[in-house]
C-alpha cells in the first residue's frame, strides 16, 4: 500500500517522537526548603509546576514538533517541486520531497521538543521559586 521507503520514514519518526517523550526538567540547588522538603517532594513540586505552565503556556498552539513538521513538509514539496522541473517527474518528486521534508521536520521539532518551550521554562522556574527552591539548570 505503502513505498518502502514511506514505511521506513514513518518507524523513524515514531522512534523520534518516543525519545522526544524524555523531557527536559529543572535540577534544584539543595538550598534550605530543598533539604527540608526532601527529593520526593521536591519531584513533585516541579512536576506540579511544569503542569501548571504547560496550561498556562499552551493554550491554543501547536507544538514546535508540528510546527517544524509542517514546515518541513512544505520546504521538501518545495524542493520536490524544483527537482520534479528538472526530472520531468512533477508529482514524484513533490510527494517524496514533502514526505522526507516532513521526517527531516519531525526529527528536528522532536529535537526542540526535549527541550522546554522559553515561556513553559521560565513559568516554571518562577513557580519553584515561589515555593523557596533555586533551579540550577535543566537536564
Amino acid at each position: 500500500m505503502y513505498p518502502e521507503g514511506m514505511r521506513r520514514s514513518s518507524a523513524f519518526f515514531a522512534v523520534v517522537v518516543m525519545a522526544a517523550c524524555a523531557g527536559q526538567k529543572p535540577k534544584l540547588y539543595p538550598n534550605e526548603q530543598y533539604k527540608q522538603a526532601g527529593p520526593e517532594t521536591a519531584d513533585k513540586d516541579i512536576k506540579e509546576c511544569m503542569t501548571e505552565a504547560k496550561h498556562f503556556v499552551k493554550a491554543n498552539r501547536l507544538s514546535p514538533a508540528a510546527e517544524k513538521t509542517a514546515w518541513g513538509a512544505a520546504t521538501g514539496a518545495a524542493m520536490g517541486m524544483v527537482l520534479g522541473l528538472i526530472t520531468g517527474d512533477l508529482e514524484g518528486a513533490v510527494k517524496s520531497g514533502a514526505a522526507m521534508g516532513a521526517v527531516g521536520g519531525a526529527a528536528a521539532g522532536a529535537h526542540a521538543a526535549t527541550k522546554p518551550d522559553e515561556l513553559e521554562r521560565v513559568f516554571t522556574e518562577r513557580c519553584l521559586a515561589e515555593k523557596g527552591y533555586s533551579v540550577l539548570g535543566w537536564r
